[in-house]
């Protein structure tokens, strides 16, 4: 009986790690899942559904001019965006949250960016339905998820797992927002109002950690280098801002 249940478990165990060896192995290389290409610079756009060729160029080249003046080089030869159109596509990629608009994996070998699904005529995100509006345009999700990989290539995959929260998502947010407000503007415009659905939808998805960000970016004249290699927490962040330090 012992011998049975142990062959049981290892087989089981056998199981789980060739489902997960396979899982990993599609986030690193999604390729074959996505029928559709197309490339603009250096950015790749993958979908499980054709792609209108002048949309797409349009949207890739505003993600192209939003990452080209980021504090953040991205200095990488490619960068591959897929978006899961399919809902079968979605719940495989974005298993990490199923609720994302965007989300990204980077190995410290490279990089995937996802998108939750795309109207590339229109420009906007759709999730299940839900059509993102401005400022979150389709070329802000674009940007704000390679960032995260150019992030990683800047600091390294462990560094990355360790940033702070509003250091890894404020400098994305910071680099995709096309018309990004002044840092005295953001914060008069957020008040001390908490973050909202509807704050996002105006202001980004992580307008307070972007007016983090570009205090010390642009108030402190930090580079993003030294961001980067901050330990500092949000709340820690926050206390230096409002003292003004």
């Amino acid at each position: 009986m012992r011998r049975v249940v142990k062959r049981a478990g290892w087989c089981a165990g056998a199981v789980a790690a060739v489902v997960f060896l396979s899982l990993v192995g599609l986030l690193a290389w999604p390729k074959p899942l996505f029928a559709y290409s197309l490339r603009v610079g250096k950015i790749v756009v993958a979908s499980d559904r054709p792609i209108p060729i002048a949309g797409a160029e349009r949207v890739l080249h505003d993600c192209e001019n939003l990452l080209a003046r980021s504090p953040l080089q991205a200095e990488g030869r490619r960068y591959h965006l897929y978006v899961t159109n399919d809902d079968w596509h979605h719940r495989l990629f974005f298993r990490m949250n199923s609720k994302a608009l965007g989300i990204s994996y980077y190995y410290g070998f490279g990089g995937n960016a996802f998108l939750s699904g795309a109207d590339f005529e229109a420009g906007r995100i759709v999730h299940w339905g839900y059509v993102a509006p401005p400022p979150r345009t389709l070329s802000y999700f674009c940007a704000h998820e390679l960032t995260h990989i150019v992030t990683g290539e800047h600091i390294g995959v462990t560094a990355l797992l360790r940033l702070p929260e509003w250091v890894r998502e404020g400098i994305a947010d910071y680099a995709a927002m096309e018309n990004r407000q002044s840092f005295e503007q953001l914060r008069d415009a957020l008040g001390e109002r908490p973050v909202d659905s509807r704050m996002m939808q105006v202001y980004g998805s992580y307008p307070r950690y972007r007016l983090l960000v570009s205090y010390f970016l642009d108030k402190k004249g930090w580079s993003a280098d030294r961001l980067l290699t901050t330990k500092m927490t949000a709340d820690e962040a926050f206390a230096v801002v409002r003292s003004g330090i």
